[in-house]
């Protein structure tokens, strides 16, 4: 009788163990579930910290796909979605139509400009306003600005955007033009684009 309690409570305690050992390899399984989840979802619109190489040649590919002098790189919606309290980059480029040489990053420079009349502007809320919104990027509204690289026949350019914490969730759409800086040129026009900023709050999908 004592040979088959012990027994018993040998069996209770592997099982214990066994039960334990499942619930923590499932904990982990969801875990990795849910952040792979989170990659597929946010893949197509990643902010990318630094301009290099990689980043170069898929713009390059984009003034082709697109047919445009100026390309955003953020996937077809063109819409940077952005955590309240997270910084966020924004990579693009622009080309001469006639595919004119540009030896140095300050022959295009490039404005931006938030557009007051799309429908929920983040400039409509008045917890954030129109001065509040222009303070998310490096550079304010309407100065001019210079791209940071050159390959002789395009120029690429980052945004830094930076959303304080406490924003309410909002979009804001950006506009970016581009004009022709060499010399003797009048700053003429080369061409624009614009992205979208979807601010949202943090959670475990966004």
């Amino acid at each position: 009788m004592r040979l088959n309690n012990i027994n018993e409570k040998k069996a209770a305690i592997e099982l214990s163990i066994g039960t334990i050992v499942v619930i923590v390899l499932a904990m982990t399984m969801l875990i990795l579930g849910i952040v792979l989840v989170r990659n597929i979802f946010t893949f197509g619109i990643d902010s990318t910290d630094t301009l290099n190489d990689k980043v170069q040649d898929q713009i390059t590919a984009l003034f082709t796909e697109e047919q445009s002098n100026v390309v955003v790189r953020l996937g077809s919606d063109k819409t940077a979605k952005i955590r309240a309290g997270d910084l966020f980059n924004v990579n693009f480029g622009a080309r001469l139509s006639e595919g004119g040489a540009l030896t140095r990053r300050e022959d295009l420079i490039y404005t931006l400009k938030a557009d007051k009349n799309s429908r929920d502007n983040c400039m409509d809320n008045p917890s954030i306003g129109e001065n509040k919104v222009e303070k998310f990027f490096k550079y304010d509204f309407d100065s001019t600005i210079n791209f940071d690289r050159t390959d002789g026949k395009s120029v690429f350019g980052t945004i830094e955007i930076s959303i304080p914490d406490g924003t309410p969730s909002c979009t804001q759409k950006i506009f970016i033009d581009v004009k022709d800086n060499r010399a003797g040129s009048v700053s003429s026009p080369v061409g624009s684009d614009y992205f979208i900023i979807e601010v949202t709050q943090g959670g475990i999908f966004s």
